[in-house]
């Protein structure tokens, strides 16, 4: 990255993905599904994530389908299973989080 490529505004697809990244359990949801291969069922996701209600995980996993970094998969079984899996965008994100997770690690290790 180049300094004019930082002196350069967001464009608004750019702003809108850093704003829900910034959100409270984004990091989170995004960590626990890149942790397993498969796609994961809400309550799966749920459990990987202590303290996260209900309500916060559903709004949380509608936005971040709607920005593109998860998909959501609906069987038409009884009852009818509902599944997330990170998209490619989604895998790129999470695996840029894993490093910040390092550094933060590591650095907390320094200290």
């Amino acid at each position: 990255m180049t300094a004019s490529d930082r002196s350069t505004p967001l464009s608004r697809a750019q702003n809108d993905l850093l704003q829900t990244l910034s959100a409270r359990w984004t990091m989170h949801i995004l960590l626990a599904l890149h942790a397993f291969e498969d796609s994961r069922r809400f309550g799966e996701i749920q459990g990987d994530i202590p303290g996260i209600s209900n309500r916060m995980l559903s709004s949380r996993l509608a936005d971040l389908e709607s920005s593109g970094l998860v998909s959501r998969h609906v069987a038409a079984t009884r009852p009818v299973t509902i599944t997330y899996r990170l998209t490619d965008l989604g895998q790129q994100v999470a695996v840029a989080l894993n490093r910040l997770r390092d550094v933060a690690a590591s650095s907390a290790k320094s200290q």
